[in-house]
């Protein structure tokens, strides 16, 4: 008897479970037709719909929210398609059907995107570029007219939209310019004469501060952990600030190795002794030509700390360092050890001064090593990623 019971319970038990199973298939079955059934209602052919239904439940909800949209299958078949946004992209592409959906799929997608500007942004997208539109919409709009100029200006790689009034009288006087070399000029504050509007140096950027004809340094300045050059690594008494010294260092001891000798012949100069420098040298020269080789007091990058004129085993003067193999060698190899050359021939517009092969400027790595990938100034990379 028991075991006949057993026998009844287990089948009873499979019963069940084979009862709650085809339960669960038909209901599967029953809101797929039903799903398929609406989606078809909807408008979408088999093809799209079984892509459709590899989508979660929640995406596929949102689509049946909107009548049928050509573009669907192509948006969430992108690599870029973000299920996050998906109702913005069916709300919008239902919407403006006269915009391309590529450029509303691309101008959603943007980080910038805000959606309250939708209306704005929609006026522009045609004409000009997406990125350029946002910029403008989002920050410009009440201060400048975006037109076939302004957009010229959104579109350089160093645009900085504080600096858009600049730029635009800048071109005004200067239309023969490209819009990328107005901006690198702006950029480098020469719309003002050398020497005017200056401003105190921003110390609270260590290593990293600007000092040039725009940016002085107190005359009472004296920088911390400042250690002698000393040995095979000197050529004059020398010092440099503890950091630039080390890493020059490596360069020297680099460079040897090739058969070449690098010597510091000049790292930190103090106010008092620059203002001696240069007074010797204007009465030599006068202002105008003592101004495009020195520095006026304050004004010197020297009294930093982090800067150095080299020379070579043969004590070359400076102007011969250009055409030695260790000036040859430090244009393509300074960069790596955190070292630029910081006037350079092309440039002498934007520094300020003559070309001066012997002077480096330690700035670390990552920033010595993207200023010669992309070849700009310290002036450049100072006001668009430090300023």
């Amino acid at each position: 008897m028991k075991k006949t019971k057993k026998k009844v319970n287990k089948k009873r038990v499979l019963i069940l479970f084979l009862v709650i199973l085809i339960i669960i298939i038909l209901i599967f079955l029953t809101l797929n037709l039903k799903s398929n059934k609406t989606l078809k209602d909807k408008g979408y052919n088999n093809l799209e719909i079984i892509e459709i239904e590899k989508l979660t439940k929640s995406e596929i909800d949102t689509i049946l929210k909107y009548d049928y949209n050509e573009n669907l299958i192509y948006m969430i078949d992108s690599e870029n398609y973000n299920p996050n946004k998906l109702n913005l992209y069916l709300k919008y592409t239902s919407k403006y059907k006269d915009i391309d959906y590529l450029k509303m799929f691309e101008l959603i997608n943007n980080n910038e995107f805000k959606e309250t500007n939708i209306d704005e942004y929609v006026k522009y997208l045609d004409k000009y570029d997406i990125s350029n539109t946002i910029k403008y919409v989002n920050n410009l709009k009440n201060d400048v007219e975006l037109n076939d100029t302004t957009n010229g200006f959104l579109s350089e790689k160093y645009f900085i939209e504080d600096n858009l009034d600049r730029y635009l009288s800048y071109y005004e006087k200067h239309k023969d310019l490209s819009y990328k070399e107005i901006v690198k000029r702006i950029n480098s504050n020469l719309d003002y004469e050398f020497y005017t509007d200056s401003k105190a140096a921003d110390l609270s950027k260590g290593m990293y501060t600007l000092v040039n004809k725009f940016f002085y340094l107190d005359k009472n300045y004296v920088p911390d952990d400042l250690v002698d050059v000393t040995g095979i690594y000197a050529r004059d008494k020398a010092q440099l600030k503890k950091v630039a010294y080390e890493n020059f260092v490596k360069m020297a001891d680099d460079a040897r190795s090739k058969g070449l000798t690098l010597k510091v012949t000049t790292g930190y100069r103090s106010y008092s002794f620059q203002s001696t420098l240069y007074n010797n040298y204007v009465k030599a020269d006068g202002v105008k030509n003592a101004d495009t080789y020195s520095a006026r007091p304050g004004f010197s990058e020297h009294q930093l700390g982090y800067s150095a004129d080299l020379t070579n085993k043969d004590n070359v003067s400076f102007y011969e360092f250009q055409y030695t193999d260790e000036y040859k060698w430090l244009k393509d190899n300074a960069h790596k050890y955190g070292f630029i050359m910081r006037y350079s021939k092309e440039n002498e517009y934007i520094t300020g001064y003559v070309f001066e092969a012997w002077h480096y400027r330690y700035v670390g790595v990552d920033v010595a090593t993207y200023i010669y990938e992309n070849n700009i100034t310290y002036e450049e990379y100072y006001e668009y990623f430090l300023k």
